[in-house]
């Protein structure tokens, strides 16, 4: 399950997944994903691409935003928030 919401530029992302989810096709993957049981508290700071087109090209170092996740393991369940500012977002 995901859901996302969008308020002017900031964008919060909540993801929630447990080992009996269809989403993904590939069984091999599906089974040694969740054949690694996993506990824990993680956090994951990245470098995303960001909105602000002011001369800049896509990818130059000033025009790269943060963009942070905290999230949860538990033995069959994943669960994560992502909260980024400026984030170039395709649908």
């Amino acid at each position: 399950m995901v859901s996302s919401i969008k308020l002017g530029n900031l964008t919060i992302k909540g993801v929630f997944r447990h080992q009996w989810d269809n989403l993904d096709s590939d069984r091999i993957f599906h089974r040694i994903k969740w054949n690694t049981k996993k506990i824990g508290v993680f956090f994951r700071k990245d470098l995303c691409v960001g909105t602000d087109k002011k001369g800049k090209k896509m990818f130059d170092e000033g025009n790269l935003r943060p963009s942070y996740m905290v999230g949860i393991n538990f033995i069959w369940v994943e669960m994560w928030i992502e909260i980024s500012w400026k984030v170039l977002h395709l649908k």
